[in-house]
Protein backbone atom coordinates (compact mmCIF):
# COMPACT_ATOMS: atom_id res chain seq x y z
CA UNK A 1 0.00 0.00 0.00
CA UNK A 2 1.50 2.87 -1.07
CA UNK A 3 1.20 6.81 0.13
CA UNK A 4 1.01 7.01 -4.22
CA UNK A 5 -2.70 5.81 -3.86
CA UNK A 6 -3.38 8.31 -1.14
CA UNK A 7 -3.30 5.94 1.55
CA UNK A 8 -2.47 6.74 4.88
CA UNK A 9 -0.55 5.32 7.48
CA UNK A 10 -1.33 7.05 11.45
CA UNK A 11 -1.16 5.73 15.12
CA UNK A 12 -4.03 6.80 17.39
CA UNK A 13 -4.62 6.49 21.23
CA UNK A 14 -7.01 4.84 23.23
CA UNK A 15 -10.28 6.41 23.56
CA UNK A 16 -9.97 8.13 19.54
CA UNK A 17 -13.06 8.03 18.56
CA UNK A 18 -12.37 7.56 14.28
CA UNK A 19 -16.17 7.93 13.20
CA UNK A 20 -19.72 8.69 15.04
CA UNK A 21 -22.54 7.01 14.35
CA UNK A 22 -24.47 9.56 11.33
CA UNK A 23 -21.21 10.71 9.85
CA UNK A 24 -20.44 10.45 6.33
CA UNK A 25 -18.05 8.02 4.86
CA UNK A 26 -14.32 9.78 5.24
CA UNK A 27 -12.13 6.30 4.62
CA UNK A 28 -12.14 2.56 5.02
CA UNK A 29 -9.58 1.36 7.54
CA UNK A 30 -6.96 -1.63 7.89
CA UNK A 31 -6.08 -2.49 11.26
CA UNK A 32 -1.78 -2.67 11.56
CA UNK A 33 -1.94 -3.04 15.10
CA UNK A 34 -4.25 -2.18 18.22
CA UNK A 35 -7.84 -2.82 19.18
CA UNK A 36 -11.10 -0.45 17.26
CA UNK A 37 -14.49 -1.18 18.81
CA UNK A 38 -17.68 -0.82 16.52
CA UNK A 39 -20.57 0.16 18.49
CA UNK A 40 -24.64 1.15 17.63
CA UNK A 41 -26.85 3.24 20.36
CA UNK A 42 -30.10 1.88 21.72
CA UNK A 43 -32.81 3.30 21.69
CA UNK A 44 -32.29 4.16 25.77
CA UNK A 45 -28.95 5.95 24.79
CA UNK A 46 -26.61 3.43 25.44
CA UNK A 47 -24.41 1.69 23.51
CA UNK A 48 -23.73 -1.95 22.73
CA UNK A 49 -20.54 -3.66 21.47
CA UNK A 50 -21.50 -5.28 17.90
CA UNK A 51 -17.32 -6.19 17.18
CA UNK A 52 -13.78 -5.51 17.80
CA UNK A 53 -11.72 -5.82 14.88
CA UNK A 54 -8.16 -6.02 15.29
CA UNK A 55 -4.73 -7.23 13.19
CA UNK A 56 -5.03 -7.63 9.65
CA UNK A 57 -9.14 -6.43 9.62
CA UNK A 58 -11.01 -3.65 8.01
CA UNK A 59 -13.60 -1.40 8.61
CA UNK A 60 -15.61 1.00 8.13
CA UNK A 61 -16.46 -0.54 4.29
CA UNK A 62 -19.98 -0.58 4.50
CA UNK A 63 -20.46 3.33 4.29
CA UNK A 64 -18.81 3.11 1.35
CA UNK A 65 -20.29 1.05 -0.58
CA UNK A 66 -24.01 1.98 -0.36
CA UNK A 67 -22.57 5.51 -0.03
CA UNK A 68 -24.85 6.47 3.64
CA UNK A 69 -24.03 7.42 6.79
CA UNK A 70 -21.78 5.40 9.20
CA UNK A 71 -24.47 2.67 11.12
CA UNK A 72 -21.79 2.56 14.10
CA UNK A 73 -18.96 4.53 16.33
CA UNK A 74 -15.68 3.43 15.98
CA UNK A 75 -13.21 3.96 18.75
CA UNK A 76 -9.97 3.00 19.10
CA UNK A 77 -9.65 0.78 22.67
CA UNK A 78 -5.97 -0.28 22.47
CA UNK A 79 -3.70 2.05 20.69
CA UNK A 80 -4.01 1.28 17.13
CA UNK A 81 -1.98 1.98 14.00
CA UNK A 82 -4.49 2.19 11.25
CA UNK A 83 -4.19 2.39 7.14
CA UNK A 84 -6.55 4.75 5.68
CA UNK A 85 -7.88 4.41 2.62
CA UNK A 86 -9.73 7.47 1.07
CA UNK A 87 -12.99 7.11 -0.66
CA UNK A 88 -11.21 7.92 -3.95
CA UNK A 89 -8.45 5.18 -3.52
CA UNK A 90 -11.55 2.69 -2.45
CA UNK A 91 -13.94 3.67 -5.19
CA UNK A 92 -11.13 3.12 -8.08
CA UNK A 93 -10.75 -0.22 -6.60
CA UNK A 94 -14.32 -1.01 -6.89
CA UNK A 95 -14.51 -0.25 -10.25
CA UNK A 96 -12.16 -2.90 -10.99
CA UNK A 97 -14.82 -5.62 -9.30
CA UNK A 98 -17.11 -7.61 -11.53
CA UNK A 99 -20.59 -6.02 -11.81
CA UNK A 100 -22.48 -8.97 -10.16
CA UNK A 101 -19.61 -9.15 -6.79
CA UNK A 102 -20.70 -5.82 -6.87
CA UNK A 103 -23.97 -5.91 -6.08
CA UNK A 104 -23.56 -8.80 -3.64
CA UNK A 105 -21.29 -6.99 -1.63
CA UNK A 106 -24.05 -3.54 -1.47
CA UNK A 107 -26.77 -6.08 -1.20
CA UNK A 108 -24.83 -7.32 1.65
CA UNK A 109 -24.05 -4.70 3.70
CA UNK A 110 -27.88 -3.21 3.09
CA UNK A 111 -29.04 -6.52 5.27
CA UNK A 112 -25.98 -5.98 8.00
CA UNK A 113 -27.83 -2.27 8.15
CA UNK A 114 -30.70 -3.70 8.70
CA UNK A 115 -29.76 -6.63 11.38
CA UNK A 116 -27.94 -3.59 13.05
CA UNK A 117 -30.80 -1.72 13.69
CA UNK A 118 -32.93 -4.69 14.71
CA UNK A 119 -30.37 -5.76 17.36
CA UNK A 120 -30.08 -2.40 18.80
CA UNK A 121 -34.32 -1.62 18.60
CA UNK A 122 -34.25 -5.16 20.27
CA UNK A 123 -31.39 -4.94 23.01
CA UNK A 124 -30.47 -8.03 22.16
CA UNK A 125 -27.21 -7.31 21.76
Amino acid sequence: MSSSAGFQRKTFPDGTVLFKEGDPPNAVYLVESGLVEITIRRPDGGRTVIGTIGKGEMFGEMALLDDQPRMATAQVCMEATLVCIPPEAFRAQMKTVNPVMSRVMLQMAKRLRGLAHELAVAKIV
